[in-house]
This record gives C-alpha cells, sequence and structure tokens, in this order.
C-alpha cells in the first residue's frame, strides 16, 4: 500500500469514527464535532493529495 493510500484511508477512519460518535450522541457538542472534523479532514484529504501529486515531466 503506497504512503498516499494509508494516509488518505487513516484520515477518513478518522472521520468516520467521528461521524459515528456524532450519530449516536445526537447532542449539539457531537454535531460541532462533526462539523470541525469534517473540515479538518478535508484539509488533510487535499495536502496528502498536495503532497503526493506525481510531477508530469
Amino acid at each position: 500500500m503506497s504512503k498516499y493510500r494509508l494516509y488518505h484511508t487513516l484520515i477518513v477512519v478518522m472521520f468516520l469514527g467521528c461521524f459515528l460518535y456524532s450519530v449516536y450522541t445526537r447532542t449539539p457538542e457531537g454535531f460541532i464535532v462533526t462539523i470541525i472534523v469534517g473540515i479538518v479532514g478535508i484539509g488533510l484529504i487535499l495536502v496528502n493529495h498536495k503532497l503526493n501529486k506525481k510531477s508530469e515531466t
């Protein structure tokens, strides 16, 4: 497994865990956690993609 796919998988699993926490708690705090983790997760995926982008030379 490449480093890119490993990091991508870990980021997605982390977001899924926080999303499930939000669904099971059903509190305003859980909703806020989901929004924050979603923003951070999308940012990490974009950074991971940018760092591992292959140059076209």
